[in-house]
């Protein structure tokens, strides 16, 4: 029982600390920290999609994350082009780049929390759930709360702390 708590605590730290390597950013604007955290559930549901797709075909999250991307696309490139500006303004030339390093740091740590995890599959198929009946005006507030849930808080310029949750 410790033992599999001890390494979620060990998980959680090595996400938080990757996500901010990889991101080399000191801090978001809060538009930049929502931008982060769509793209971290964005990151997480593909993830869960393609690790359980073989193990839990009767899930389809396959087709369920297609249709979260189709249902929200607009959104989901309306932060992605936050992101973009966010590292070009950063990083200049390396802006592409480091978002790349960026969005692959998401995209591992969820792996990793995938792997982590006894029931993966299973708890992922209720976020897919609870994502599927998300009115589209909630995509960030949701996005904001999966953030604190994993406790992978996301550091906002104008308060200088890192947001915990939506609700603060």
């Amino acid at each position: 029982m410790i033992r599999p708590l001890l390494s979620s605590v060990a998980a959680i730290c090595l996400v938080t600390a990757s996500i901010a390597d990889a991101s080399g950013a000191a801090c978001y604007t809060s538009a930049e920290t929502t931008a982060v955290e769509v793209r971290m559930l964005q990151s997480e549901l593909m993830v869960a999609a393609l690790a359980c797709r073989d193990s839990n075909p009767e899930l389809g999250m396959i087709s369920q994350y297609n249709d979260f991307v189709h249902r929200l696309s607009d959104k989901l490139v309306s932060h992605s082009k936050v992101l973009q500006a966010h590292f070009q303004k950063a990083f200049g030339a390396e802006g592409r780049r480091r978002l790349e390093a960026f969005v692959t740091a998401l995209a591992n740590d969820a792996s990793k929390r995938s792997m982590a995890s006894a029931g993966y599959c299973q708890n992922a198929a209720t976020l897919f759930r609870d994502v599927s009946l998300l009115e589209r005006r909630d995509l960030e507030r949701f996005s904001a709360q999966r953030a604190a849930e994993l406790g992978v808080p996301v550091a906002t310029c104008a308060s200088g702390e890192r947001r915990q949750a939506a609700s603060e």
